[in-house]
């Protein structure tokens, strides 16, 4: 596609494609996988699986006879060919079965492997108690994407084969199994206690979808018109589970609504797992999500988290699932719409406000990767493992670019555009062409120049706006240049978008398009306008250079209709510095119809450090109830090192309803070297709190003193036995220290060989910020073998930051 030609002439920012990285294309085939049945014993002492794997593939190239399936650390016990016996050869992790005669194009044959998996080093997780941590249950789940799925079951491990599939587990009794699609049967054997789950998936689906989660769950019924829907989780945690994902069919109505397809599978389960390495994974009706997201009464207070992952993964069923990337570098047809749509979803439950809120908070977090890590297109062949792909870029930045895409075709030609979109590749591979074909057939609007510049090049437009009164002519004049520096893969941008004006005589708004460095523009009206609003509908992913008066600005902060108009109004005003605003900022504070917009005005009054400014915030400790706006406070507060703030947050933090306000309480306190903070954080330090926040705060706290003398009390944390996030918070916690001492630095050493992945890449992004090159060996250990992707990647990048170092230092020296 002609789209990627400026991608592939090798224009890439380095900090991305690290040393290795080359333009990735899907596999050859020469057999479709048609159907796979998959027999599998579990052996929870052992960790061990025992499996009988039959592929049903269909021979695409005339003359075929062999077929190569990806197999890792397998011990191959025998391979059939249509029930019998063929000869096979087993290295390097791919299994190829040869037939004796060639297949005609179109031929079907079976292909049978037996085979036992000890320990296996990746995509199939046993979970058990240990002398560290005794009440962990005893849990089984798999982890297939993005290539993990050819550690438990021999296949063509790559999104673009679909198939469908059957999974017959047998457990100890009393477990129970959970796999993709409709339960057809389950049967007891008393003699050996062993309990087996027969699983059918009749629609195809990739197999990095193919899932099995084990557990002694509580099984919890509900349902979406005459689909069940299931959720299942450790005994005890059923009203948590309810709280944390009841909202499911509420939301496969609307997805099934919004795309015009409904929900297409048999039965739609979410399985609350333990020490899962993410948050959710979308698994074809059988979603795997971490049991972190599981709320207790306190935390469903004011945490809306475990709605946008319910969101997220309910809406991969569609865009996914139903429909897959062909290879990773689509993957944003998975990861960006999933996104969006979660937070679609919100903007359905919750409203507007909080939904343009959650698409600013995307932007924000693409900005910070764009600035702090590196710069890529959206999508991109070039990588080196598909893991790489899976950043803010494709997640955030992809989700913006979607909203970009719905305001520009419009509420009703974009939803006519998706619902082609699924229509057409329903069950099928897609590629971005296939998105860009249906929303040219379904509205006549070329996107290719947009699809160009927003998924196939990189960066964004730095907007620079600069605006002056004619009066004689009655004429507002604005010169608006495009600042990015022009690259091969970051160049000059085409927009659509519009100035809005406030004037006597009421709104007035100017639609303009920009595709040069340089306008100016010129608009009459009768007066001077009171407000000026560059994009008023915030639906352009771009940095924006507008300074106006403090006069037009206030106006702004109470007159604009979108709540992130009214933000940035906050913010700029701001940073005037006038301490004549902070009344203003009052105001907003304390009366704001959307609580997003006074947690903004409670850090914009933060950052002027103006003594009123404080006055106000603790003010705001008596009279402001909303929970999120109450977390604001104790973070806007800490810019205020006075005994006064002190006392204030001392007396209110802990009787807080909210967790999360609280903790935001214990880390003001700490960061104000309040009198009294050790004792404080101490006494949170025993506090069990939901996700052990308390003792997450408290660690930060001590962090956050930059007292040296909490270090070996931070470092206490580390050790295995604590909650891992837990553990996790006092590795961030240990690497904010400057200079770190040589005991943290041989800990944070010694974790990178942690049994738990997410302590792991903690302790990997903490040496990596810590910068000692005693590190290199240890992290040039985790840059290859049979690990997690995310874990190399982030080994790769600080090896190659701490080698530099040392090459820098020598070329000084």
């Amino acid at each position: 596609m002609e789209s990627h030609n400026h991608i592939c002439r090798g224009h890439f920012d380095a900090r991305f494609t690290l040393k290795g990285a080359t333009a990735t294309y899907a596999p050859d085939r020469t057999f479709d996988t048609e159907h796979v049945r998959i027999e599998i014993g579990v052996d929870m002492g052992r960790e061990k699986i025992t499996g009988r794997c039959k592929t049903t593939v269909r021979a695409i190239a005339e003359g075929a006879r062999e077929m190569v399936f990806d197999a890792v650390n397998f011990d191959v016990k025998e391979v059939r060919w249509n029930g019998r016996r063929v000869k096979h050869v087993y290295a390097a992790g791919k299994l190829s079965v040869t037939a004796s005669s060639a297949l005609p194009a179109g031929k079907r044959a079976d292909i049978e492997v037996v085979y036992e998996v000890t320990r296996p080093k990746l995509g199939f997780h046993f979970i058990k108690p240990d002398s560290r941590y005794p009440g962990r249950p005893t849990q089984v789940w798999t982890q297939g994407e993005d290539e993990y799925a050819r550690y438990w079951f021999p296949c063509h491990d790559a999104p673009h084969e679909r198939t469908t599939t059957e999974v017959i587990a047998t457990v100890p009794t009393g477990f129970t199994a959970v796999s993709n699609g409709k339960l057809l049967k389950t049967a007891n054997n008393r003699g050996k206690r062993t309990t087996t789950f027969h699983y059918r998936q009749d629609i195809p689906h990739a197999v990095y979808l193919v899932t099995l989660t084990v557990g002694r769950f509580t099984e919890l019924k509900d349902k979406w018109r005459k689909t069940p829907v299931l959720y299942y989780c450790e005994k005890g945690r059923e009203e948590d589970t309810l709280r944390a994902f009841g909202k499911t069919p509420r939301m496969m109505e609307f997805f099934s609504k919004f795309t015009g397809v409904d929900y297409p599978y048999a039965k739609y389960s979410q399985v609350a797992a333990a020490d899962f390495i993410y948050g959710g994974m979308e698994n074809t009706s059988a979603t795997t999500q971490t049991d972190t997201a599981l709320l207790d009464k306190r935390a469903a207070i004011d945490h809306t988290g475990s709605d946008e992952l319910a969101a997220h993964e309910l809406a991969h069923q569609w865009f996914g699932d139903y429909l897959t990337c062909k290879d990773w570098s689509h993957a944003w047809l998975n990861e960006s719409f999933a996104t969006y749509f979660d937070a679609l979803f919100k903007r359905n439950d919750r409203g507007q406000d909080e939904f343009l809120y959650q698409i600013r908070g995307n932007a924000e977090a693409y900005f910070a990767e764009d600035r702090e890590h590196y710069r890529r297109p959206i999508s991109t062949k070039v990588y080196k493992r598909p893991s790489d792909l899976f950043d803010r870029h494709l997640y955030e930045k992809g989700s913006v670019v979607l909203h970009m895409l719905h305001q520009l075709l419009g509420e009703a030609a974009f939803r006519k555009a998706i619902r082609t979109y699924i229509r057409r590749n329903r069950a099928q591979v897609v590629e971005t062409l296939d998105l860009i074909n249906a929303i040219e057939d379904t509205t006549g609007w070329n996107p290719r120049k947009f699809f160009d510049q927003w998924i196939f090049g990189a960066g964004h437009p730095e907007i620079k706006i600069r605006m002056w009164w004619d009066a004689a002519r009655k004429e507002v004049n604005l010169r608006v240049l495009q600042t990015q520096a022009v690259t091969p893969e970051t160049g000059l941008f085409w927009l659509e978008t519009e100035f809005l004006f406030l004037t006597a005589r009421g709104e007035q708004r100017f639609p303009v398009e920009i595709d040069k460095k340089s306008h100016l523009f010129k608009f009459k009206m009768e007066s001077e306008p009171m407000m000026a609003v560059f994009d008023p509908n915030h639906r352009l992913l771009a940095k924006v250079d507008f300074p106006r008066s403090e006069e037009l600005l206030a106006v702004q902060l109470f007159k604009d209709a979108n709540p992130l108009g009214r933000i940035d109004a906050a913010h700029a005003l701001a940073k005037t510095g006038n301490r004549n605003h902070v009344s203003l900022l009052r105001q907003v504070l304390y009366n704001d119809a959307f609580w997003g917009v006074r947690v903004e005005a409670a850090m914009a009054l933060g950052s002027t450090k103006l003594e009123e400014a404080s006055m106000v915030l603790i003010h705001a400790l008596e009279v402001v109830e909303h929970p999120k706006v109450r977390r604001a406070l104790y973070a806007a507060l800490r810019n205020f090192k006075t005994e006064r703030v002190g006392s204030e947050i001392e007396r209110h933090f802990s009787r807080e309803e909210s967790y999360f306000a609280e903790a935001e309480g214990i880390r003001s306190l700490a960061a104000l070297h309040h009198p009294r903070y050790p004792e404080i954080l101490r006494s949170a330090l025993k506090q069990e709190s939901w996700n052990d926040i308390f003792r997450i705060s408290a660690l930060e706290g001590f962090a956050a003193s930059r007292s040296r003398e909490w270090i070996p009390l931070i470092h206490e944390y580390t050790r295995a036995g604590r909650n891992q996030r837990t553990r996790m918070a006092a590795i961030r916690g240990l690497a904010s220290y400057d200079p770190v001492p040589t005991a943290v630095q041989d800990r944070l050493i010694e974790l990178t060989n942690d049994p738990f992945l997410l302590v792991r890449i903690s302790a990997v992004r903490a040496l990596q910020q810590v910068g000692d090159e005693r590190a290199l060996p240890a992290l040039r250990k985790l840059t290859k073998g049979d690990l997690d992707g995310r874990l190399m990647r982030m080994a790769e990048e600080a090896v190659e930051k701490l080698s530099k170092g040392v090459e820098d230092e020598k070329k000084k020296g």
